[in-house]
């Protein structure tokens, strides 16, 4: 009974979204010989509670958990394939509710902390040699050390606000193609950082970032580069304190690396190798990240 009660939450926390922004950014089409008698709220609710309940990340599994247990709650279910190309029309609609959800999220925190922190994530589509095909217009091929592999695919950004003993709080995320650096990203942003601390790694170091937050009241702490043209000498002179700021700066950042593997576990957001298409793609980002903060809301 329990688990019928979480799915007639979920269903009615996604008809309020639906009814009051989402349905006016979903693809529309005739019905010449089709009704529709499967709603995209249905579509978007069998979506989440299977990732959300049985941790069913591909939509073929998805569409089978649903066949198998909860047919007799959703008897219009359509065919795998229609129900694959329904969700995929709905991709546009994602990134909004994934909004609406963050601030759902925000109001149960408190803000008063001012503490950012900044990292991305790879999401791949294949791995090594293997030639990408998916998505062209998005996604590329790169080198990433911290997986120490070649890749194709996405490079997710985030932001999130530190919390004391907790996960960071989502304020930002965008989509870059793998090959991308983080700099730009942060440098999009960087006007809207006011009175704020922000921690990434050496990525983001860069002087005119860090002179504009100071204009800003803010702030920027990253690992220190070492200096073109340093003499031996000035790199062991510099060296101890060097290695202990980054030590200090990657001990206030860890929680945004903990908040990738949180949702790495929980939503399995970065293997997109079964994804076919652009809208799939999408699909599979913004929902997972979608799912993700439902998890962290209550859901």
């Amino acid at each position: 009974m329990q688990l019928q009660l979480k799915l007639i939450k979920l269903y009615s926390f996604i008809q309020d979204c639906y009814n009051t922004e989402l349905r006016w950014h979903c693809q529309r089409f005739s019905n010449n010989g089709n009704k529709g008698d499967f709603t995209d709220i249905e579509i978007l609710t069998c979506y989440f509670f299977a990732i959300l309940e049985e941790q069913r990340f591909q939509i073929k599994q998805m569409h089978s958990y649903i066949q198998k247990y909860w047919l007799d709650w959703f008897p219009d279910l359509p065919s795998y394939q229609a129900f694959n190309a329904r969700l995929n029309r709905l991709a546009d609609a994602l990134p909004l509710l994934l909004g609406l959800l963050s601030e759902r999220l925000h109001p149960r925190k408190e803000l008063s902390c001012r503490d950012f922190l900044l990292d991305s994530m790879p999401i791949m589509l294949c791995k090594g040699k293997k030639r990408g095909k998916v998505a062209t217009e998005l996604a590329d091929k790169t080198y990433s050390s911290s997986k120490s592999l070649y890749y194709y695919g996405l490079k997710l950004h985030w932001m999130g606000m530190s919390q004391a003993g907790t996960l960071p709080l989502p304020i930002w995320m965008e989509l870059t193609p793998a090959s991308t650096h983080d700099l730009p990203s942060m440098r999009q942003i960087v006007g809207n950082l006011w009175g704020c601390r922000v921690f990434g790694d050496k990525a983001y170091a860069a002087e005119d970032v860090g002179n504009q937050l100071e204009k800003q009241y803010a702030a920027l702490f990253c690992p220190e580069k070492r200096k073109k043209g340093e003499s031996e000498w000035e790199r062991q002179f510099n060296e101890a304190f060097r290695v202990l700021y980054g030590k200090a700066v990657s001990s206030v950042r860890q929680p945004i690396e903990s908040f990738f593997r949180w949702m790495i576990e929980k939503v399995n957001i970065q293997n997109a190798s079964k994804v076919r298409s652009t809208k799939g793609l999408n699909v599979h980002v913004f929902g997972k990240a979608a799912a993700a903060i439902m998890m962290l809301i209550g859901f």
